[in-house]
């Protein structure tokens, strides 16, 4: 099947993407002067925006392309989380897996961007484990939605959803129902996920958790067994931004080339990445074909600024070379 087909079926498919939910924040303003107060830059804020971000940006990511997801985490009981479900219902994304834990707040990313660059980000939250009631609650929605859900998106962004356990009866659950698993870990956790089918840390992620250098040639597919033996993935896809993508898989590493990009802001890059990959295996593609059609659709959102999706008819024009 070619490229673009892959692309077509992808409206058929339904992900579970279980994770750390996230508001994000963007004021975007002007700077004029430095401070007189400190050498830091005075921005005047202007427009405010609210974008659902972490595991909600890779439920974004997926709709936006013709596919359907369900979302599983937690919330807390404040203003950030109804705003984070009202985005989740307005992109159509099924919620019954997303729990309330009363007393801990909705993490939020607050963003300052002024002429188009990042000046801070503030983040509030409680990156605690969650408790063993949550667990159960997520594992119950999990299984109740099992049956319609061809592939499962793990995306970790270490805020405390992701507990060795549920880590482990999750990829259990769908493995075990012969289905994929496809994980962007933080490098701490990796050994969590032992089972998965694809692992997608990106350059410095896989570094990390290989405990190696970047000093030779061959660090990077170094890096990639090492990883691949500790979770005893099928493969590892470990972006490398505007270098593009390495994929591990059998025997084969290979190296798959961005072209022509030009990165203008990486935020939420990994989510798309993992969405496409997810859409792309559950419409029959293999790991190569996932992954050069994820590396497509990474080139065009880091072209863009702030949390961002990708359509089908942008990856098709991209494929064509438009």
């Amino acid at each position: 099947m070619k490229l673009e087909e892959f692309i077509d079926a992808m409206g058929g498919s339904r992900v579970a993407v279980l994770g750390d939910l996230i508001c994000d924040r963007f004021i975007y303003g002007e700077v004029g002067r430095i401070s007189p107060e400190a050498p830091v830059p005075v921005m005047r804020a202007g427009r405010e925006e609210f974008r659902a971000g972490g595991a909600a940006n890779v439920v974004h990511n997926i709709i936006a392309l013709g596919g359907a997801a369900e979302a599983f985490g937690i919330i807390g009981d404040d203003n950030n989380a109804r705003m984070l479900l009202e985005h989740l219902h307005s992109f159509g994304s099924g919620t019954q897996g997303i729990i309330t834990v009363s007393g801990r707040p909705t993490t939020i990313k607050t963003r300052l961007v002024a002429q188009s660059q990042q000046l801070l980000r503030v983040d509030e939250e409680v990156t605690e484990a969650i408790d063993t009631r949550a667990e159960d609650s997520i594992l119950g929605a999990m299984k109740t939605t099992l049956e319609e859900c061809q592939v499962l998106v793990i995306s970790d962004y270490d805020k405390g959803v992701l507990t060795e356990r549920l880590a482990r009866e999750a990829i259990a659950l769908y493995r075990g129902a012969g289905k994929q698993v496809i994980c962007d870990p933080k490098p701490a956790n990796i050994p969590h996920f032992k089972g998965v089918s694809l692992l997608t840390p990106n350059r410095n992620e896989a570094f990390l958790a290989a405990g190696i250098a970047r000093v030779q040639p061959d660090s990077l597919e170094v890096a990639a067994r090492r990883i691949r033996d500790v979770v005893e993935s099928d493969a590892v896809a470990i972006t490398a931004g505007a270098d593009g993508i390495y994929l591990l898989a059998g025997d084969d590493f290979t190296h798959i080339p961005s072209e022509g990009i030009e990165v203008y802001d990486v935020v939420g890059a990994g989510d798309t990445v993992c969405a496409i990959i997810a859409l792309a295996l559950a419409a029959g593609a293999d790991y190569v074909e996932a992954t050069t059609l994820a590396n497509y659709a990474a080139g065009i959102v880091v072209g863009k600024l702030g949390l961002a999706t990708v359509s089908a008819e942008e990856l098709k024009a991209r494929l064509a070379g438009g």
